[in-house]
């Protein structure tokens, strides 16, 4: 069986599409990459470190199509012809076939990985984001200009992120204060608010009295939902490596096996493309198994995004299972 795993790998990965990868991989972390011409905050650093990463990443989801369609045309009837006369069983065949197409996705996500790290300078200071933690929603006026609450810190060496902009048509800027307040000491951090911006305090554990003013004349500052955030610092932005590893190869691998079994009764490019749309609005309604746009969206932010959980595990063995299932029947022997 270890033959037909590396044959899956080949077939699902050919020469042609793995050099086509490579460049592809490359071109983008050689544009994306390189130091930043000019300083700033380190936050703002973050981000551009975070933006060359998604650039390079999004060589490999752009590839995903072909992946799909390659693993379907592994599945067709008269590709598999040649093993019927094997004493194997179908469902046998059918995961080796599998796992060859998995570790086509795991070397595929690994170049992206490498291609990605080798792209971005060595960062600063590192986070991840603990949880949501709940405030107010609020519109900064002339006659309301500040808007109070309170919250609990658990983590250690944890900092408050949150995120503020301007109403929109309400006038270009503003200056906005965000103050926190703990067992009689003060930290007070004031910005230019122009847009989307975040506000960042590092705080100790315990029970903070927080603030948000809107300190002069100018545009009206505007609260959103969900717009504060706990951060916990991690030991290296290179962590986001093997998170983003994890999801991508989850998310190929599910869609190559599906692919793989639908091919059993579609023509390969339709296996695919259903394959593509049902990942598509897994992602749109934030199922388990597409756990990767809430990583991705943490990656934007700056931050170290976390591995797909266990619910994204299930879900993803599930989907590979049915897609074994769907190519096994009918495949009798011989």
């Amino acid at each position: 069986m270890t033959g037909l795993v590396v044959l899956a790998a080949r077939r699902t990965l050919p020469p042609w599409l793995l050099f086509g990868l490579g460049l592809w991989l490359f071109l983008a972390a050689r544009t994306s990459g390189g130091e930043p011409l000019v300083g700033g905050e380190p936050e703002a650093l973050a981000a551009l470190r975070a933006l060359i990463r998604q650039d390079v990443w999004s060589g490999l989801f752009l590839a995903a199509p072909l992946l799909f369609h390659q693993a379907a045309r592994l599945g067709r009837p008269e590709a598999g012809a040649w093993l019927m006369p094997s004493p194997s069983a179908p469902l046998a065949r059918a995961a080796a076939l599998v796992a060859g197409c998995g570790l086509a996705c795991a070397l595929a996500a690994a170049l992206a990985a490498a291609a990605a790290e080798l792209a971005v300078p060595e960062g600063g200071a590192a986070w991840r984001r603990a949880r949501l933690a709940p405030n107010p929603t609020a519109v900064l006026t002339d006659s309301e200009p500040s808007v109070p609450w309170s919250i609990d810190v658990a983590e250690r060496d944890a900092s408050l992120r949150l995120w503020t902009t301007v109403a929109l048509g309400s006038g270009p800027a503003v200056t906005a204060r965000f103050r926190v307040t703990a067992g009689g000491s003060e930290r007070t951090l004031e910005r230019r608010i122009a847009g989307r911006t975040a506000l960042v305090l590092p705080v100790p554990p315990g029970p903070h009295a927080l603030t948000l003013e809107r300190v002069d004349d100018g545009a009206l500052l505007v609260l959103p939902p969900q717009a504060l955030e706990v951060l916990v610092p991690v030991a290296s932005e290179r962590r986001a490596a093997p998170c983003l590893f994890g999801h991508a190869f989850l998310a190929l691998a599910t869609g190559c096996a599906l692919a793989f079994g639908l091919a059993r009764r579609l023509r390969p490019a339709l296996a695919a493309a259903l394959v593509l749309a049902l990942a598509l609005l897994a992602a749109r309604a934030s199922l388990p198994l597409a756990a990767w746009p809430a990583a991705w969206s943490e990656l934007g932010r700056g931050l170290v995004p976390d591995g797909p959980g266990a619910r994204a595990g299930a879900a993803s063995a599930l989907l590979t299972g049915l897609g074994l299932l769907l190519q096994a029947r009918g495949g009798g022997r011989a």
